[in-house]
């Protein structure tokens, strides 16, 4: 049980509340969805007051974006299973099984959430979008160093590519996040090691 505010001082009941706060978060997301989740229930999950958390957060779509990024089921890595083609399947397994769960019905309501508030926006990106597209670009320029990939591969445009092809199944086309969707983009991905210059 989270102390409550003005029952000890300090440093640790800051970090104890600021944790409830992201735990209340994350079950609430669990059980009702970003969309039914309010900033009322979150309080009264962690034992704190609303103030609280307006401190520390400027919105519901802030503290869900904390929660979800400090939440280990959301990020995808990059094993290192020896090749690219093997890292970029691990990924794909990871990311497309976190979209098809609660992970994704928050995502996709923190994406809608960023089209309307540029601040939100901006934060998405710098926090979410960013440092995970900067980890696929060094996953991408190692595998172009080993000669997995093109010398001359833009790394930019390709992360955008990958990238961009879940997003579009995620959020605007009926099409499924699967096995044979993964297989098709690394295979596309793995030919332009022996794509003409300039094709």
């Amino acid at each position: 049980m989270v102390e409550r505010e003005g029952s000890t001082p300090g440093r640790r009941r800051s970090d104890q509340a600021h944790q409830a706060i992201l735990q209340a978060t994350r079950e609430v997301l669990e059980e009702v969805g970003y969309r039914d989740m309010t900033i009322e229930a979150i309080a009264a999950r962690a034992g704190v007051g609303k103030k609280t958390i307006y401190r520390w957060w400027p919105s519901k779509a802030a503290v869900a974006l904390e929660a979800l990024i400090t939440s280990s089921d959301a990020h995808a890595s990059f094993p290192d299973t020896g090749s690219l083609e093997g890292d970029l399947l691990s990924y794909f397994e990871q990311a497309f099984l976190a979209l098809r769960g609660k992970s994704g019905t928050v995502l996709s309501g923190l994406a809608a959430e960023a089209q309307l508030d540029p601040a939100f926006a901006h934060e998405f990106q710098r926090t979410f979008i960013v440092p995970r597209r900067a980890e696929l670009i060094e996953r991408l320029r190692r595998a172009m160093q080993q000669g997995e990939l093109a010398p001359d591969t833009n790394l930019d445009v390709l992360a955008d590519l990958i990238y961009g092809a879940k997003w579009y199944r995620f959020l605007l086309y009926p099409a499924p996040l699967d096995d044979t969707f993964a297989r098709e983009i690394i295979a596309f991905i793995l030919r332009l090691k022996h794509a003409p210059a300039g094709e």
